[in-house]
């Protein structure tokens, strides 16, 4: 890259795959794991991470579209379109037709006058008059079974991004369908968040002990700080005592997505747009300000309708917080979520005792704080396009923020909220 110009946006890739920053997080051996299911495959791959930590980045690194079947879980509703969408990836004929014509001619002769210089005189001319009758047949072929002939035994990877988009009835269908290609040697991969990694052995029983489980697992400091030191330098920007880096890294809420954001952002704050002549030193934007103009305005509608809940609802209890606002019980669950910092993956204790600290009176009871957990979860499934961004597990009992923009967004956008 030496003497290379560089734009900014080139070096920080925020939503995207990443090359001059991409970190392959060498010490957890990600990419050799991924290579040695690819070598020896029988079983389906479960690639499982928060959301926005790089699970597909790194799955693309080792198996980019050109040599792999890529599906999104989101784009897919029935199984019908699962297996269109694979044949039309593969270029399959889903129909046959044949064709058979029969022509009918006869001839007839037209008399005229024709004039060439100075010749004049009568010519003939012959048409051709009839008629074409023709008969066409199409058959259409079994999409399904097409795509599976194609499939067996073959070495192209199908990768399934956010799996755990998919009903899990939609689930089930599939991985049954799959199993026997698994069998005869294809290599699936899934890829989903980390309390739905196990969708795939949920759904269908009979595939323990035949899935291999990889958890992207969440980012170190020192790992989102080398994004930010590789990219600097490219870029001949310079943060001498590291103390910017600290900073982003600790707001980054272990996300590589949101660090390459805050890195591309503190470039432009500092009016550097492309590679410097010279290296230069990077200086602290006012935090307040830059991290309040981060918060995302996809983040604050999902906040509104977590706020607002069900559309149909009576009317709500007044719930007075110590900040002195004046809120509703859905109000005082989401102040109680941003009190925590806000963790990612929250027990109902934790959530209960944030509850105590913000509310200025009594604390809803137990069934009031699920219920209303539930309900944030459904509006989050169904009204709020994306990643879940809250997503409550009543088994287990626990909170899970999937989206680590929206608990930025708890952190900083709502002020006086936590």
């Amino acid at each position: 890259m030496d003497g290379e110009m560089l734009r900014v946006g080139q070096v920080f890739v925020a939503g995207g795959p990443p090359t001059i920053t991409y970190n392959p997080r060498s010490e957890l051996n990600l990419e050799e794991q991924i290579q040695d299911y690819l070598d020896e495959g029988y079983r389906i791959l479960s690639v499982s991470g928060s959301t926005k930590t790089g699970k597909t980045v790194l799955v693309r690194r080792i198996i980019p579209p050109i040599d792999g079947i890529w599906l999104s879980g989101g784009a897919i509703s029935s199984s019908e379109q699962f297996w269109e969408t694979i044949a039309e990836h593969l270029s399959l004929f889903t129909s046959i037709e044949r064709t058979s014509d029969s022509k009918d001619e006869s001839w007839r002769t037209v008399t005229g006058q024709a004039s060439a210089g100075i010749l004049k005189g009568g010519a003939d001319k012959k048409e051709i008059i009839g008629s074409t009758t023709g008969e066409k047949v199409s058959r259409s072929r079994n999409v399904a079974t097409q795509v599976r002939e194609a499939l067996r035994g073959g070495m192209t990877p199908l990768i399934i991004d956010d799996f755990h988009y998919m009903p899990q009835d939609l689930q089930m269908e599939i991985v049954r369908s799959l199993k026997d290609l698994i069998f005869d040697g294809l290599r699936v991969i899934v890829i989903a968040v980390p309390h739905r990694a196990y969708d795939v052995v949920r759904v269908e029983r009979e595939m323990t002990g035949r899935v291999q489980q990889i958890s992207i697992g969440f980012w170190s400091k020192e790992e989102l700080a080398g994004i930010a030191r590789k990219g600097f330098d490219a870029l001949k920007l310079v943060d001498k005592d590291e103390a910017l880096i600290e900073r982003l890294s600790e707001e980054s809420f272990a996300s590589p997505h949101l660090m390459q954001d805050f890195c591309l952002q503190l470039c432009k704050s500092n009016g550097y747009r492309c590679t410097q002549d010279e290296y230069r030193q990077l200086v602290a934007p006012d935090w307040e300000t830059f991290f309040a103009d981060r918060a995302s305005m996809a983040s604050k509608s999902a906040f509104d309708l977590l706020a607002r809940g069900p559309r149909q609802r009576t009317d709500r209890k007044e719930r007075e917080l110590k900040s002195g606002e004046t809120t509703d019980i859905y109000g005082a669950v989401l102040a109680a979520i941003a009190h925590t910092g806000p963790g990612t993956e929250l027990t109902y204790e934790e959530i209960r005792a944030a509850l105590k600290d913000v509310l200025a009176s009594d604390s809803p009871q137990r069934h009031e704080v699920t219920r209303i957990l539930e309900e944030m979860t459904k509006i989050a499934t169904k009204e709020i396009e994306g990643e879940p961004v809250v997503d409550y597990d009543v088994e287990l009992g626990k909170l899970y923020i999937s989206d680590p923009y929206f608990a930025f967004f708890l952190r900083w956008g709502v002020p006086g909220l936590s």
